[in-house]
């Protein structure tokens, strides 16, 4: 009652003070203007509650990245790696499934590449996050391929005794070294080996990619995830992508055009108002504030009409017969304030509330063909797989061609230009292929540090986990608390 009395009170000061300043205003519009305005003050204190998980709202705060989620993972993740260090390594490997005709493939193969990082080490919470809750029969059906990405393996603190890190790799159906897949190629080898030296590791990513995608497509499983070592999978993981990866290949509402993969990490930073884009945002709102403003003065010349005609019929959609009063609501000056004032004040709150927040995208399958990012979690079909793989030996070829190994200066880079999910990209392009991703992602960016941005995104400062330099999943944090 009492906050009833105060509101009742602001409105009526308010049409006090409006009305000594716009005497050409009626009561009741000063009324519909201040209901206005306490309806903008109410929406704009919900978006400083709701903002601080958009990173595209003017409202976002470094509170978005709470990792409310990704905490209780991280228990359950080293419960896990606690357990499997007691545990026969036999029992935590892929069974092998057989029936009449003999061993049945994989469904699913898992590859990944791993290396010492400068910080925090995760691969150890990454492979626990992805096995600890898996069924037997979910298990039996994976095949996961451990890449131990340095030319010398002494190097990874899986191999070294100093480090804290926990060997997880006995969870790994195959622990691979550079020799073991490159053959007996030896300028593989020195070619890897020169660019760890450099540290360019977006042109070694490519090999990387490239020899654990050979791996996959031997074990002719039909799907193909390729992981970083630094993520954090969702309790239930398995389940959701092969339950999505179902309806990508069976449901109604998918176009059949060929897709190049399921993104299972994507980040909301990169799906906010982009400025190639204002032009158009900005025909959209200059067409709104002049629909509305058609609206109004259609409006007023149909009420006036049918006020000053007594004899003329009116529309049943009227309450009642219009009067002068009606008339005199939307006065001309009253029409250009709400137009050119109120429309735009609300438009101007539409995208600083971000597009997350006026525009979520629901949970399930979308096209995400621009501004994905980036390259923590991606699944791929075989036959995709084999086209890509084609498209990277090539250039890998090319690169090898024309690097000089006894020389700082790579004249291969041309060839190996940018990060892998960039070079992904422009694969799809050339090839018309959709790409889709998972919402929300079933996998999160833990890692300390990453090379896509050179600014900190500050989370770390107040949380002991979070996505390095913005590179973080804020839908995957509003997934259900594990129990």
């Amino acid at each position: 009652m009492q906050i009833a009395r105060l509101l009742n009170h602001v409105v009526t000061l308010s049409q006090q003070t409006v009305r000594l300043n716009l005497p050409f205003l009626t009561k009741a519009q000063i009324r519909l203007l201040s209901i206005f305005a306490l309806a903008y003050l109410a929406i704009f204190l919900l978006l400083q509650w709701r903002g601080p998980h958009d990173p595209g709202s003017l409202f976002f705060t470094v509170q978005g990245y709470a990792p409310k989620y990704s905490l209780g993972r991280l228990q359950q993740a080293q419960a896990f790696l606690q357990s499997i260090a007691q545990s026969d390594r036999d029992s935590i490997k892929q069974t092998e499934q057989t029936n009449k005709l003999g061993t049945v493939p994989p469904r699913l193969c898992i590859g990944m590449p791993t290396a010492r990082r400068s910080q925090e080490q995760y691969v150890d919470i990454t492979i626990a996050s992805l096995f600890d809750h898996l069924t037997p029969q979910e298990r039996a059906q994976i095949q996961f391929n451990l890449l131990i990405a340095h030319t010398n393996p002494r190097e990874h603190p899986f191999y070294d005794e100093s480090s804290p890190t926990v060997n997880a790799s006995r969870v790994a159906d195959n622990v691979i070294f550079y020799p073991d897949i490159a053959g007996s190629s030896k300028s593989v080898i020195d070619r890897i080996h020169q660019l760890e030296k450099q540290s360019k590791f977006n042109e070694k990513s490519y090999y990387d990619y490239s020899l654990l995608l050979h791996q996959c497509v031997a074990s002719l499983a039909p799907y193909i995830l390729i992981l970083e070592d630094d993520v954090l999978a969702q309790e239930g993981w398995y389940a959701r992508t092969m339950d999505s990866l179902q309806k990508l290949e069976t449901g109604p509402g998918y176009s059949r055009r060929e897709w190049l993969y399921l993104r299972l990490f994507f980040t909301e930073k990169f799906q906010g108002w982009h400025k190639e884009h204002w032009p158009l945002y900005l025909l959209w709102s200059c067409a709104t504030v002049i629909l509305v403003a058609v609206i109004l003065l259609f409006l007023r010349l149909r009420l006036s009409s049918l006020s000053a005609s007594p004899s003329l019929p009116y529309p049943r959609s009227f309450p009642r017969k219009p009067s002068p009063k009606d008339h005199q609501l939307l006065s001309l000056p009253f029409i250009f304030i709400v137009s050119c004032l109120c429309v735009p004040a609300l438009i101007i709150l539409y995208f600083a509330a971000g597009p997350q927040t006026v525009q979520p995208l629901r949970p399930g399958i979308h096209v995400m063909n621009n501004y994905g990012c980036c390259s923590q979690a991606f699944i791929f079909r075989r036959n995709m797989s084999l086209a890509l793989l084609d498209w990277f030996d090539e250039r890998i070829a090319t690169d090898m061609k024309f690097a000089d190994p006894t020389s700082n200066h790579d004249h291969g880079r041309k060839y190996l230009r940018g990060s892998i999910d960039s070079a992904m990209e422009i694969f799809a392009d050339e090839r018309y292929l959709q790409r889709y991703a998972l919402v929300p992602s079933a996998f999160q960016h833990i890692g300390a540090k990453t090379y896509k941005e050179s600014k900190d995104s500050g989370a770390r400062e107040l949380y002991n986990v979070s996505g390095a330099r913005g590179i973080w999943s804020f839908g995957f944090e509003q997934l259900v608390s594990p129990s």
